[in-house]
């Protein structure tokens, strides 16, 4: 009777194991539809106070892929994709301006191409079934294993596993921001007339030519106090705008969820620790650190992000 019931409990847990693989690998095909999936649709995108409201179509597959996204409401402004060129379009510098925040957060892909390392800083549960935009999907919850990070829920379409809804909660449960399709056909235009922009004045924000970021030699040798679970992707060193003197060094960090950049900088005028609210859950912390000075942008909390910015030991090479 004791092995009947041991091997009835092994057979649970074995089960639970896999039901939580299967939930990962749901993950996984979410973060693909987000980004590869054909489709036209209506989406909000709603921000503390702020409620703004896009229109989006793509078609292709693979490195064709196309995408365009044209604001509904609020300055004139699109954002098109081609492959892994994304550029801006807009009809003055203002809606351009606006155009170039709006592409910090392009919905519906929030999570990243790589999710192998979410696990290790984030724990993931089912959150019940819902109705978004006419269509059935299942939450599924980011929770961080410490408070230093936000909570990403987000209802999928258990057909298309495209993310129909995602909210960016504090610690405290509340909203900080959200994204939901208001409507969407998994089809996207025939026509590539849908592609073309309206707009001359444009802001190339990644251009497919451009080589990918990697670690260099002019990498500090040591940062010190990222929150565990981020690790260093990329490091690069550039000239500032105008001034081949001054070289600014940029760091990309990622914990498999959110992407943190780092950048330093030598110190003009001196400036007090700050933190502020640069668009949605996206935050940016700014130190002086001997003679330079440090900024943090990432979509964590402004607490996280200025606590980061004190801590942060930075030992750079000679």
């Amino acid at each position: 009777m004791r092995l009947t019931q041991l091997s009835g409990v092994c057979l649970m847990g074995v089960a639970v194991l896999a039901h939580a693989d299967d939930d990962w690998l749901v993950v996984k095909k979410a973060a693909a539809a987000a980004r590869q999936l054909p489709l036209s649709g209506t989406y909000l995108h709603q921000m503390n106070a702020s409620l703004e409201t896009y229109r989006i179509v793509r078609a292709g597959s693979g490195d064709n892929i196309q995408e365009k996204r044209t604001s509904l409401d609020g300055p004139s402004r699109e954002i098109i994709r081609k492959g892994f060129e994304l550029v801006c379009y807009a009809p003055d510098a203002k809606s351009l301006g606006a155009a170039k925040v709006s592409a910090m957060r392009l919905f519906p892909a929030i999570l990243p191409d790589d999710i192998s390392n979410i696990a290790q800083s984030y724990t993931l549960k089912h959150g019940g079934k819902d109705r978004v935009a006419q269509r059935d999907c299942n939450w599924l919850d980011l929770k961080p294993k410490d408070s230093k990070r936000y909570v990403l829920r987000m209802c999928v379409d258990p057909v298309s596993n495209l993310p129909l809804k995602v909210i960016t909660q504090n610690a405290a449960g509340e909203p900080v921001e959200q994204f939901t399709f208001t409507e969407v056909e998994l089809q996207g235009p025939k026509d590539r007339a849908a592609f073309k922009p309206q707009y001359k004045l444009s802001y190339v924000l990644r251009s497919a030519s451009a080589p990918q970021m990697t670690l260099d030699a002019d990498a500090p040798s040591e940062v010190v106090g990222m929150p565990v679970g981020f690790k260093l992707l990329r490091a690069v060193q550039r000239s500032l705008p105008g001034q081949a003197e001054r070289t600014v060094r940029h760091m990309v960090y990622s914990d498999g969820l959110v992407m943190l950049s780092l950048f330093i900088e030598p110190q003009g005028d001196s400036r007090a620790e700050r933190a502020v609210n640069l668009h949605g859950a996206v935050n940016m912390a700014t130190a002086p650190q001997g003679d330079y000075l440090v900024t943090l942008v990432g979509d964590l909390p402004e607490p996280t992000m200025l606590a980061m910015i004190k801590n942060l030991k930075i030992t750079l090479k000679p």
